[in-house]
């Protein structure tokens, strides 16, 4: 082809065509700038595709996380909820007179069970870590969907930071605990817990025979069930603020669920 564009040139040159040659060339202008407009459009249009299909792919992943994410959120409400009406019965036992040894037994059984462990939510950050850290999140192109996940990934800093609060009043409270109660009488609770921590929220009843009868309080010193008893509170505290949180972001995972579906038809 380029022969005989060069071919026809030189016969116009020849011919002393000027005018001729000029619309000539001019053509020849046009058709390699329309030919380099084409490629860069079917360029371009590669490159939208292969976002569009990016994007897709991100977003079905992102809709994997979140699904999961919901399941973790629903397994920490139940539990820690459960926790905390047992806390919360500790704590009201622990303002009665504690002389009668049924009492220090039913302090003694919460205390073991309710005060082991909490339950913390490892959320999948996968998806949104990587649309961060490759630039990714440019190729979502609805912007109330990039907004709601934008909104969601900083509700999960607002429930990790609370994780470092619980975290705080846990050790706090665990120390006025152990100058309270007698810990060696709550090995085979403790060892039936391990086993598998989700025990902790079996029935009290499971733990009664796992107790032995004895010596529950190291001594009924009131300053030390005090100081027990406000370090149960806080640590209660700050369970309810972080299942408020919990139940915040599962409200707005299902809502980014629907979004995506909503706009994207991604089920």
């Amino acid at each position: 082809m380029l022969s005989v564009f060069r071919a026809v040139r030189r016969e116009l040159s020849q011919e002393g065509g000027t005018r001729r040659y000029l619309r000539y060339a001019i053509g020849e202008i046009a058709l390699v700038v329309i030919g380099i407009l084409i490629a860069l459009q079917i360029n371009n249009w590669n490159e939208d595709r292969l976002d569009h299909r990016r994007e897709h792919e991100y977003l079905d992943s992102m809709l994997a996380d979140l699904r999961e994410d919901i399941g973790r959120i629903d397994t920490a409400i139940r539990g820690n909820t459960h926790l905390a009406n047992g806390v919360g019965e500790l704590v009201q036992m622990l303002d009665q007179p504690l002389d009668r040894p049924e009492a220090q037994r039913q302090i003694y059984l919460r205390s073991i069970v309710y005060t082991y462990l909490y339950i913390r939510v490892d959320f999948s950050e996968l998806t949104m870590s990587q649309l961060k850290s490759s630039g990714g999140l440019r190729l979502i192109e609805d912007p109330d969907v990039r907004r709601a996940m934008l909104k969601y990934e900083q509700g999960l800093s607002f429930c990790k930071f609370m994780y470092t609060q619980i975290e705080y009043y846990f050790h706090t409270y665990e120390k006025s605990q152990k100058q309270l109660l007698n810990m060696s009488l709550a090995r085979r609770a403790y060892a039936h817990i391990e086993e598998n921590y989700l025990n902790m929220l079996e029935p009290l009843e499971t733990f009664e025979p796992l107790v032995p009868v004895g010596q529950y309080l190291i001594d009924d010193d009131p300053k030390r069930v005090a100081v027990y008893l406000t370090d149960l509170t806080f640590y209660r505290t700050a369970i309810l603020t972080q299942l408020s949180f919990l139940k915040q972001q599962k409200a707005m995972a299902e809502a980014l669920i629907d979004l995506i579906h909503e706009h994207y038809g991604i089920d």
